[in-house]
């Protein structure tokens, strides 16, 4: 028999556990991790995808992550960040949520010095709860080594292809592909690779994935473009580009997300031209 403490602590626990919505509940798995903290991130000029990450305490901030093309594309003083409220019964609350990106002509994001990723720290309070991703996820050069990927390793992404949603509540669209071209090292020298996926207008900011250890996800870059094949089509009278999608995304790597989260973080951070 158990004693009446040890009792009540199992009790609480499972009160716990049973008031949890059942997402939550069953959100072990790595690739729930990433999609709880992916989000769409639009306004009527610009679309991406992005998502939410923390850093350790003392810092409770939210983290916007995408690309610094689609901020630099995106007008007006604010863009939509659609979050997704879960209930009791399985249904989801959509929340089409006002984000501060300028104030007057100052940028609030910081770019990455050499790089297509942009970072807003956030300053509004979110209506929602949200399960923001660790920096602990982000891979580095020895992470990418101890994980063995090569051309042909499979990974994932979560993205908006041209401001496409899974449902009515805004979740992303999961996307299963391969490294396209092996993911070289060193970083600096080589900061991109190619993931062989359908890529369209919104993929941008995606994260792109493996599993990792543990059920957890490591997220080994970002989607920041996608390649085309340009056809010159003349005639007499009018000279057309026509654009025939290749089916790969070129992905950056996780090493400059994770420093232009990293830059942001810091005390009066300013934006990198």
């Amino acid at each position: 028999m158990i004693g009446y403490e040890a009792f009540m602590k199992r009790t609480s626990l499972a009160a716990l556990i049973a008031l949890l919505p059942f997402h939550a509940a069953m959100a072990a798995d790595f690739a729930t991790t990433v999609l709880d903290a992916t989000f769409k991130f639009f306004d009527p000029d610009s679309t991406s995808t992005c998502f939410l990450v923390q850093r350790e305490r003392p810092d409770t901030a939210y983290y916007l992550v995408t690309t610094a093309h689609t901020l630099e594309r995106t007008k007006g003083q604010t863009a939509v960040l659609v979050l997704r409220e879960s209930k009791p019964d399985g249904s989801y609350l959509r929340h089409d949520f006002d984000i501060s990106i300028r104030r007057g002509e100052q940028h609030l994001w910081v770019r990455h010095d050499k790089q297509d990723v942009a970072v807003l720290r956030l300053a509004e309070k979110l209506p929602v709860l949200v399960a923001a991703l660790p920096e602990s996820v982000f891979a580095d050069e020895s992470r990418l080594k101890q994980a063995g990927v090569h051309i042909c390793s499979p990974l994932f992404a979560l993205t908006y292809p041209a401001r496409f949603e899974a449902n009515g509540a805004g979740f992303p669209v999961a996307r299963h592909g391969i490294f396209a071209s092996p993911p070289l090292l060193p970083v600096p020298t080589h900061p991109t690779f190619l993931a062989d996926f359908t890529t369209f207008a919104g993929d941008s900011g995606g994260p792109v994935f493996i599993e990792g250890t543990a059920a957890h996800p490591l997220i080994v870059g970002m989607v920041v473009a996608q390649s085309n094949q340009e056809d010159t089509m003349k005639s007499e009278y009018e000279e057309r580009v026509v654009r025939h999608p290749l089916g790969l995304g070129t992905i950056l790597h996780a090493k400059y997300v994770r420093e232009a989260i990293e830059a942001a973080a810091k005390p009066n951070a300013t934006v990198s031209h």
